[in-house]
């Protein structure tokens, strides 16, 4: 049977804050620079998700899989990752985090295609991927 992969993409604004609790605040500015800042910083992420499907996929499969991105990705739009996503209490909601936190979460879903990985830009020349 041929297969094939696709890319599922998504967007979604959130803010985030470069803190390490254990480091004093000089080093957290020494460390993180503009990205430690009282309130945060904003960025607007693209996210693509990658499958692998069979040739010819039915619509509806397409669409479940838009489904399952599109509902994990809506949790984190305009909200600051630091104070309402609890996975990021304690740990910095760096772009490579984020990546792992989505994998765990869209990978949780019974998905009716495999996950092949997904690629977080933060910025057009800032991303990270997560293969499987």
């Amino acid at each position: 049977m041929n297969s094939f992969e696709i890319e599922i993409p998504a967007r979604f604004s959130s803010a985030h804050l470069y803190h390490q609790k254990a480091w004093s605040e000089e080093r957290n500015r020494r460390e993180f620079g503009r990205c430690f800042t009282e309130h945060g910083h904003g960025h607007n992420y693209e996210l693509l998700v990658r499958f692998e499907v069979p040739a010819n996929p039915d619509p509806e499969l397409i669409a479940r899989l838009r489904r399952v991105v599109s509902q994990e990705t809506q949790k984190l739009d305009h909200e600051h990752l630091n104070f309402v996503v609890p996975e990021f209490r304690d740990l910095i909601p760096t772009t490579e985090n984020i990546a792992l936190y989505l994998r765990d979460k869209i990978t949780a879903h019974p998905l009716p295609a495999p996950w092949r990985g997904l690629r977080l830009h933060e910025m057009p020349d800032l991303w990270v991927e997560v293969t499987a």
